[in-house]
């Protein structure tokens, strides 16, 4: 077992202490016996393989199609990730994928499987998710905010044409759309509705601070077909998150709506942008323990990017950060003393090593209506307005490529 020197908060004087953890408590959300993960585990790869005979049939193409999605997984999380999470009658490996069993799950490992068998074919290179920013509006001042330039201005989008870049969108393959801002929930009402609107075909999630995240508008979500919701929380000291976000009620709101969350039964997870300086004060281990406590499924690491408001500012990681992250990357997700935590996603890792998924398999849509490879790319291959406004309503070729990482999973 690990034995992993880190650095706690002294809840006695709100200074920093030194602990060293020889194992973790006791997570509060049950999670999966040993034999359920195992049989799940090998229902989903039986699965694939199903899939991969009635898409491909030629056996030299199933071969070589199947192999190459196992070999992206393994190097995506470095082995086989064999924690799962149960959620509303649905298994989930992570927050990019539908959940199992579904029509959207089948739909997404077709379109992998044909990416590698006849990527030059129809269907071989099909969109998978989007990233989807519905509103300008926001009534925080996050110190790193990527849509920093864009905020609170006019909308961009009525409600009716929010349902036609869905559907637009959809008739490409989509099947998870992650709506974002701004503040998403802000828009409360039209959320609702367009959601309600996309969900009969595919998975809706929410990234969202907590703002308005009620149980009452928890639950609201969840009846109008919401999957998941992805909080952010930058700190699990309150005061240091709530100096990231500029509002200081924003921490209680936010372990409030990943509470109303999970009571709700969606996914729920919480994300950080964890910064040098939180590396270096040791808080990567904790903030996995706040997590754990909360009873979230996922724990996403965002890199800091200089571009928003950060844009300018010496904000990248350094070498041995990264290095850091990815060794705990490594531990949490396949050490034995970590198997009852939450999955930790961290795409720098994936992405320095096969690729990067945006633009092959996903998009973002800014609250300006720009069409980008990611929300951290910023590259505006075109604007959505301009398609909306048209007669044909046709989508462009949407842009593959990653002007960070290069290279296209």
């Amino acid at each position: 077992m690990e034995n992993i020197a880190l650095i706690a908060p002294n809840t006695q004087n709100g200074q920093i202490s030194v602990k060293n953890l020889t194992a973790p408590a006791a997570g509060k959300q049950n999670r999966l016996s040993s034999l359920e993960r195992e049989l799940v585990y090998l229902a989903i790869t039986l699965r694939i393989f199903f899939l991969a005979i009635i898409t491909l049939r030629s056996f030299k193409t199933i071969k070589k199609a199947y192999n190459s999605l196992l070999r992206l997984r393994k190097a995506t999380w470095n082995g086989q990730i064999k924690k799962i999470h149960k959620v509303d009658g649905k298994y989930y490996f992570n927050l990019y994928t539908p959940g199992w069993p579904s029509t959207a799950y089948d739909q997404t490992i077709k379109s992998e499987l044909l990416r590698y068998a006849a990527p030059t074919q129809i269907g071989g290179d099909k969109l998978r998710f989007i990233f989807f920013a519905i509103t300008r509006k926001c009534p925080l001042n996050c110190e790193h905010c990527f849509e920093w330039d864009n905020l609170n201005k006019k909308e961009t989008f009525t409600l009716d044409e929010l349902k036609q870049v869905v559907s637009l969108y959809q008739a490409q393959g989509v099947n998870q759309i992650q709506f974002s801002g701004g503040e998403p929930l802000v828009r409360f009402k039209d959320l609702v509705e367009v959601i309600r609107f996309a969900s009969s075909s595919c998975e809706c999630y929410i990234i969202t601070s907590g703002f308005n995240l009620t149980q009452k508008n928890a639950l609201l979500l969840k009846d109008a077909g919401c999957k998941g919701i992805i909080i952010s929380i930058d700190h699990y000291m309150p005061h240091l998150h709530n100096n990231f976000r500029g509002d200081q009620g924003i921490f209680d709101t936010a372990v409030a709506g990943v509470k109303a969350a999970i009571d709700a039964g969606m996914v729920t997870a919480v994300s950080i942008c964890v910064t040098g300086d939180f590396i270096d004060g040791g808080h990567l281990l904790p903030y996995l323990e706040f997590a754990q406590e909360l009873g979230v499924h996922f724990v996403q690491i965002l890199e800091p990017k200089d571009i928003g408001r950060y844009a300018g500012k010496s904000v990248l990681l350094e070498e041995r950060h990264i290095q850091q992250l990815e060794d705990f990357f490594k531990i949490m997700n396949h050490s034995p003393a970590y198997k009852d935590f939450p999955t930790l996603m961290y795409h720098g890792y994936h992405q320095r090593r096969v690729g990067c998924y945006a633009g092959s398999r996903s998009l973002y849509i800014d609250s300006a209506g720009n069409v980008n490879a990611c929300p951290f790319c910023h590259t505006h291959s075109y604007n959505i307005r301009n398609i909306l406004d048209s007669a044909q309503k046709v989508l462009p070729v949407k842009e593959n490529l990653c002007p960070r990482y290069e290279d296209i999973a």
